[in-house]
């Protein structure tokens, strides 16, 4: 190797001249050393190799990038390869991912930075150049950071899709991937965390469906692009029969109005952040029916640490098959469960998750209760849903599913009547999964004497969109809290008492899968899903397989920040010293630990396993998902 480098004329005792590598090191007259580099990689990590001593293969390769001028982010073509034939072209810094060599990236990418730093101090002092004005300098230095995110990316993608093929145990593979993830990248002289770019991110999908490293897309990144979710419900009434014998000109009426007169929610209404609920709750918007009469026979005591709350038969059976079976059991034993002439149902809950369940049950939305820090809030979903499997409530797990998946952007009530939304009737609906929830409901109305109050009126649905790009910054799912979102999303898929009926339509906006799109995310509530004819568009059956996937790729993304965060260290740290995990270590992330690297590449693998086999992949192949790391380190958030 030392002779190559006498032989294309590079002294390496000669100083870095800024000169001759501008624009910017490692340039195409610089492809004797770039190849050289690339031989260099080669002759370290290639097969019967292992003789050679790394110490010396380190030093060549910084010899080649600090003085020869090499450029490890730069694809050439391989010796005994004509300079013509693209095919074949490689970086060395992918070239090394691909042998599984972590060595020799965090040498190169070492000596790149220390001789990007020096090329730009002698470029801003080369003579030839003083004349030049500031912005050339940055947009020669942005386009040096455009060509080594392009490479680290790709080397992410060789490592990761090699690591996911390779199966259990340590790595070598998912050594490389965490050296790439731990170097910090730089924006405008800052050092920000390393991610990958949604367009790596389509890569490594393609490559984990192909199940082989596939080319890279010809796509560029779409700022616009991502899903939208829509999540059909039933609408349930007093039926218009009930009123009647109260008022002849009264027409249906929404159970929650119901709710505006329960005391309980009274109490609470300065918190109640749904208008439409304000507005009826004032004297002059009052229904001009009274319900007492009528609903009399359907009143019970849901009762919680011993305070009584007043609810309705009728609608919380509809919602909740788990209170609707207690609240039959305690009917056949009403002499040991009456309360002031009231069947009273006892349940284990908080009394203001309680509320929150009644809440939806009535009304279609959490309207209270939930916190505004963004951690605090996912976590409280989180719980929620848990509590709504726990339940057999199929639309409070899909509100809380839509409202992880929404951007901050979208209203805080998404009830009927904030949301803008439309109720379709059984004559007027075309879609077939519409028609199968109203057709189930109606069903369960007909055959089911505890639901007389509660009538099928119509469905409408749960919507909401979310941008790839920017959900892991502006969503309730973000890098801290990922980890929690995978561990109940996985716990949640466990389970099938809820999959009969649970349903998320998609459809995917500028889809890959139809080139010739230009959709953009629509407004709230302006649009529906098309399951049969809309391109990208499919239906999920899985509780919580939407924000999972979402979980998924914020990890993969960002699984620097995932790494460095209180939510990764609470998994990964023993009950003894948990109380130490108050605080992150910030170098954590940063640095390379024997114990730390295990968790890590589990987690990884774990992830990738996912992502293999995502609901949103037409060619998803069907494997058995790892979910070592958490069922290792799981703990309910």
């Amino acid at each position: 190797m030392t002779r190559l480098l006498l032989d294309i004329g590079y002294d390496s005792s000669a100083p870095f001249s800024a000169t001759r590598n501008l624009p910017g090191i490692g340039d195409a007259s610089h492809d004797e050393a770039n190849l050289a580099l690339l031989e260099a990689i080669h002759q370290r990590s290639g097969e019967g190799n292992e003789n050679v001593n790394s110490d010396d293969a380190d030093e060549i390769i910084r010899l080649l990038i600090r003085q020869g001028g090499a450029n490890p982010h730069l694809s050439v073509a391989p010796l005994g390869q004509s300079r013509g034939e693209t095919t074949r072209r490689e970086a060395p810094l992918s070239a090394a991912a691909r042998a599984g060599d972590a060595g020799a990236i965090s040498c190169m990418l070492d000596a790149y930075s220390s001789a990007l730093v020096k090329s730009s101090a002698l470029r801003r002092s080369d003579p030839l150049l003083r004349s030049q004005p500031e912005s050339y300098f940055r947009l020669v230095e942005e386009r040096e950071c455009d060509t080594e995110h392009s490479s680290v990316d790709a080397a992410l993608v060789a490592s990761l899709f090699s690591l996911w093929r390779e199966g259990g145990g340590l790595s070598s593979f998912g050594r490389c991937a965490l050296v790439l993830y731990r170097r910090r990248a730089y924006h405008s002289s800052r050092a920000v965390p390393r991610h990958l770019s949604q367009h790596a991110m389509q890569w490594l999908e393609n490559c984990l469906s192909m199940r082989c490293l596939v080319r890279p897309p010809v796509i560029k990144n779409n700022p616009m692009e991502g899903y939208y979710f829509e999540a059909p419900l039933v609408k349930y009434h007093i039926p218009k029969g009930m009123l009647k014998s109260v008022n002849k000109d009264s027409h249906s009426m929404d159970w929650s109005h119901v709710l505006a007169g329960l005391p309980w929610f009274n109490l609470r209404m300065n918190g109640v952040s749904c208008s439409w609920m304000h507005n009826i709750s004032n004297p002059s918007e009052k229904k001009q029916v009274d319900c007492n009469t009528i609903l009399a026979e359907d009143e019970f005591f849901l009762v919680v640490g011993g305070e009584k709350l007043l609810a309705h038969k009728s609608i919380v059976s509809s919602k909740s098959e788990k209170l609707a079976a207690h609240i039959r059991f305690t009917e056949g034993h009403e002499r040991e469960y009456s309360l002031e002439g009231r069947l009273s149902v006892h349940v284990d809950l908080p009394l203001l998750t309680a509320k929150m369940l009644l809440c939806h049950c009535y009304h279609g939305s959490i309207i209270f209760g939930l916190v505004k820090s963004p951690m605090k809030q996912c976590h409280q979903l989180l719980e929620m849903a848990l509590i709504a499997e726990e339940y057999l409530c199929p639309s409070l797990l899909l509100e809380c599913e839509i409202r992880l998946l929404m951007q901050p952007s979208f209203p805080s009530c998404i009830c009927l009547h904030c949301s803008s939304g439309a109720i379709s009737s059984k004559e007027h609906i075309h879609c077939p999964i519409r028609l199968q929830c109203l057709e189930k409901a109606q069903k369960n109305f007909d055959n089911d004497s505890l639901l007389l109050y509660c009538e099928p009126m119509g469905v409408y649905a749960y919507k909401t969109s979310t941008f790839i790009m920017s959900s892991s910054r502006n969503g309730l799912v973000t890098p801290e809290s990922a980890i929690d979102v995978l561990a109940v999303a996985q716990q949640l898929e466990q389970s099938s008492s809820l999959r009969d009926l649970y349903t998320m339509k998609y459809c995917r906006s500028g889809s890959i899968d139809d080139p010739n799109s230009t959709m953009v995310m629509p407004s709230y509530c302006g649009w529906d899903i098309n399951v049969e004819k809309d391109v990208g568009a499919g239906c999920i059956a899985v509780p919580f397989a939407s924000v999972k996937m979402m979980a998924i790729w914020i990890m993969l993304r960002d699984f620097s920040e995932v790494i460095r965060s209180n939510s990764y260290l609470r998994q990964i740290k023993s009950d003894d010293d948990e109380d130490e995990t108050a605080e992150v270590d910030a170098s954590f992330g940063m640095e390379s630990h024997a114990a730390n690297d295990e968790d890590a590449m589990l987690l990884l693998r774990t992830c990738l396993e996912e992502l293999a086999s995502s609901p949103f992949s037409k060619n998803a192949p069907v494997v058995e998902k790892c979910t070592g790391f958490l069922r290792r380190y799981h703990k309910q958030p």
